[in-house]
Parts: structure tokens; C-alpha cells; sequence
């Protein structure tokens, strides 16, 4: 079987002479050959294990099934049902934690790399296509507040748009991001890529705003008086 025959496949990286004169992104993701053939190691369950282990429930198999066949755009869609920030995800997700410890194949071996082909999908879409934004049908109307702009509360803003909630998420500092910002250094996660997932965030009607500090500009009955009918903290 090729899973038995193929070898887990890793991401290339930087020399280290290079890498040591600055802070640029360490792992270069996969190349196409590589997906295919990482996606090919998937014995595709059917119980699906996997998507036990992961926090917001994506359909693993079928997202790799659609890299195997090379519609990569199919296995970005399928991602995105669940996960709104992929190229986030697919770079410091701790999916050998996750995912990837409840693969079938780590009973005998490595784990399908689930994270690497995320994150190759994630960035082809940010490479061939311009991020797709999906149709909300259902506007509620219903205005509903998220306080700090770290991972959580760019998931909970984006949920909730896609649900069709009037969301304003509420930033303390003069950038968005939190601790995938401040916390988690260049060579892991490159602004860049918080920046273009931050932006995709916004394009489905999230309203950030900076420079708020919620308990001093203003209180958490403000916002109620002001119309919002939920807030997430």
C-alpha cells in the first residue's frame, strides 16, 4: 500500500546561514509533489478519527481526498466550513497534539503531516486566488460584540458573521492579532499572513476596531446600552 511505501514527507526549509540573519519564515510549506504524495499516505477511515482530535471539527479526509485529485481550491473550501484563518492554523495549530495524534497511521508510524497540507492549501489559495468571500444568507440584524482580537476572538468574530450577527470586534492595541501578533515570533508565523487572514476576517462584515480598551473606554453596560445584544470576552 503507498502509505506503507511513501515516507511522511517534510517541509523544506531555509539554510540555516540565511536564516540566521534574520527573522523570516523558517519553513517554506510543501511543494505540490509533496501534498499529493502526503495526502496519498491518508487510508482515508472511515470513522474518521482525526477529525476527533480537531478543535472545530474539519472534515480531514475529504479536505485531503480533493488535494490527492489536485483541486486544491475543493480542499480550501472544505477547510473553510470550519476554519476561517487556515494559514494560521496550518502554521502553529499544535495538530501533534491534536489531529494528528489520533491518525490511524500513528499506531504504527507517522501521522499524515494534516497540518502541513492545510497550510499548503491555505497558501495556494492565497497564492492563485483572491480569497473567496462566501454568500451570507441570512442577515439577523443583531448587533453582537467580541472583545480582543487574538485567535479566539478573530474565530468568534468570523463564526458569527458567517452566521449573519452584526459583529464589531474590540482591540485594546493599535494592531489586531493579540498574541499571533506580540506572541508567536516572524520566523513561525509571518505578519503577512496574520494581515491577510485579519483582512479576510474584515471582508465578511467584521468591524475592527483598534485603540478601544473595554473597562476604560468604555464598559461592558456601554456596549449593552449601545444595542449589542451579546458579547464575547
Amino acid at each position: 500500500m503507498l502509505e506503507k511505501r511513501t515516507p511522511r514527507q517534510r517541509q523544506k526549509t531555509r539554510d540555516p546561514k540565511q536564516r540566521s540573519k534574520d527573522f523570516d519564515e523558517v519553513a517554506l510549506g510543501f511543494t505540490e509533489e509533496q501534498a499529493t504524495l502526503e495526502a496519498k499516505r491518508c487510508i482515508m477511515c472511515k470513522k474518521k478519527p482525526c477529525v476527533a482530535g480537531c478543535p472545530v471539527d474539519i472534515d480531514i479526509p475529504e479536505f485531503i481526498a480533493s488535494i490527492v485529485k489536485g483541486d486544491y481550491e475543493g480542499a480550501i473550501r472544505k477547510i473553510k466550513e470550519k476554519n476561517n484563518l487556515p494559514a494560521i492554523c496550518g502554521r502553529v495549530c499544535p495538530q501533534e497534539t491534536q489531529c494528528e495524534a489520533l491518525c490511524t497511521l500513528s499506531a504504527k508510524g507517522k501521522p499524515v503531516g494534516i497540518g502541513a497540507l492545510e497550510r499548503f492549501a491555505a497558501d495556494w489559495e492565497i497564492a492563485h486566488l483572491k480569497l473567496k468571500i462566501p454568500k451570507i444568507e441570512n442577515r439577523r440584524g443583531i448587533k453582537v460584540a467580541a472583545v480582543g482580537s487574538g485567535p479566539a476572538g478573530l474565530t468568534a468574530a468570523a463564526d458569527l458573521a458567517r452566521l449573519g450577527y452584526e459583529v464589531t470586534l474590540f482591540e485594546s492595541l493599535s494592531a489586531s492579532g493579540g498574541v499571533l501578533r506580540y506572541g508567536i515570533p516572524e520566523f513561525r508565523l509571518p505578519k503577512k499572513i496574520l494581515d491577510i487572514e485579519t483582512e479576510y476576517v474584515r471582508s465578511l462584515g467584521v468591524d475592527i476596531k483598534l485603540n478601544v480598551l473595554i473597562g476604560r473606554t468604555f464598559t461592558i453596560n456601554d456596549l449593552f446600552n449601545d444595542g449589542y445584544k451579546a458579547i464575547f470576552l
